[in-house]
């Protein structure tokens, strides 16, 4: 267990990606979302936030008080150890959900700003508000016209998704701590190499990309608003599982049935995305299914398929995923067929040079999947690449058989 006594959030986080994550999603969402710290201490900027709580925290004496506010509601939250919406001290309607680290309390993830019925306007005291906090009475009741009245159900939906972000943003935290501990206990040249490359894999395969997390988050909030109930839970059930495995799956070589699992939950959200834009094919033999293979080895490779190939097709396109066992060499291969754009001719050349790719997304995800395989099981195993645009391009796996 790592100690995180004396760490705080702001010690910790990466603020810049931190704040991206954090304005997507309320960009998303259209939903105020603020980062506290165990004081209650915004980190960094807040987002979409009402022009009543502007100008509540305008006041210094108001700003005070919502600080305060925040830390309170933290606190209950974590006292009644769930995300919980409240009633703020203005009268709104808030969401609290606290991030936890391996039992460590280091802040929370808030939002809200709203009201759920008219008289819960009618209920806010702009008298003594204006007295509190020396503000004008026509300003305060020129906010308060503005609040947005949602009902409760979309209150507590927006609740999952603040303890999805407070989740996540732990997940990110003991990863960051751990890499960082993990260099400092040695002085060893060699361990030191060791231990950053394995730390190394094992950042890559917690990572999920931005373009991936966000737009599920879009389709689950969107069926959430549109829908009551089931086919919205299961998109967020599929997300939940799909993130346990690359952020909690700690075992270095997974069998393909758990694999393969992982990538039906991915491309369950994915053909909400799409809809009938995306044709999945799954062709997988069932006598492989107890082998070995590296983890988030093949979302990876379909997420190229998607991002850089058929999603780029006015029409859409198919996917093709095959696994079988070669008899001739005992290997293991897969196969990821798309009828996309195809590779750029010099993706494919410095794959085939090995060379490194600086901020090309497409070239340095297969290369890095390239790279885990050969480094585990050695330089006759790996990624290949055939691409003719438009009718068919083919990453091929190739692994070891190993149960």
């Amino acid at each position: 267990m790592q100690d995180f006594i004396g760490k705080s959030l702001e010690d910790i986080l990466d603020k810049d990606e931190f704040m991206a994550v954090q304005d997507e999603l309320s960009n998303l969402l259209q939903f105020s979302v603020i980062t506290v710290n165990t004081e209650g201490v915004p980190i960094g900027h807040w987002n979409n936030f009402t022009d009543f709580c502007h100008l509540i925290r305008s006041s210094e004496k108001g700003y005070e008080k919502c600080v305060e506010c925040d830390r309170k509601a933290s606190r209950k939250a974590i006292e009644l150890g769930v995300p919980q919406s409240y009633i703020c001290h203005c009268g709104l309607r808030d969401c609290a959900a606290p991030i936890i680290v391996e039992g460590q309390y280091l802040g929370s993830v808030l939002g809200g700003q709203v009201l759920t019925s008219e008289e819960e306007r009618s209920k806010i005291d702009v008298d003594r508000l204006s007295e509190q906090f020396d503000i004008p009475k026509r300003d305060l009741k020129k906010c308060i016209a503005k609040l947005e009245v949602v009902s409760e159900e979309y209150l507590q939906r927006c609740v999952k998704f603040y303890s999805f972000m407070g989740t996540y943003l732990a997940e990110i935290i003991i990863k960051k701590v751990t890499q960082e501990s993990l260099a400092q206990e040695t002085s060893e040249n060699f361990k030191l190499l060791q231990l950053i490359k394995e730390q190394e894999l094992k950042r890559m395969k917690a990572q999920m990309n931005p373009h991936f997390l966000f737009n599920a988050l879009n389709s689950i909030a969107r069926m959430a608003l549109l829908e009551d109930a089931p086919k919205a839970e299961q998109l967020i059930y599929e997300l939940s599982d799909y993130l346990k495995y690359t952020i909690k799956n700690v075992e270095e070589l997974p069998s393909i049935k758990l694999e393969l699992d992982n990538l039906m939950h991915y491309i369950a959200i994915q053909k909400t995305r799409f809809g009938d834009r995306i044709s999945f094919f799954i062709d997988i033999d069932p006598h492989i299914l107890d082998y070995k293979i590296p983890s988030m080895t093949l979302q990876p490779i379909v997420e190229n398929a998607i991002i850089h190939g058929v999603e780029l097709l006015k029409e859409g396109g198919k996917i093709t995923v095959k696994g079988e066992k070669n008899p001739e060499d005992s290997t293991i291969c897969f196969s990821i067929i798309d009828n996309g754009v195809g590779f750029p001719e010099h993706i494919l050349e410095l794959f085939k040079s090995n060379c490194h790719i600086n901020g090309d997304t497409l070239g340095l995800g297969l290369l890095n999947t390239h790279a885990r395989i050969q480094y585990e099981f050695g330089s006759e195993y790996g990624v290949t690449i055939e691409s003719e645009p438009l009718i068919s391009n083919c990453v091929t796996i190739k692994l070891p058989c190993i149960k």
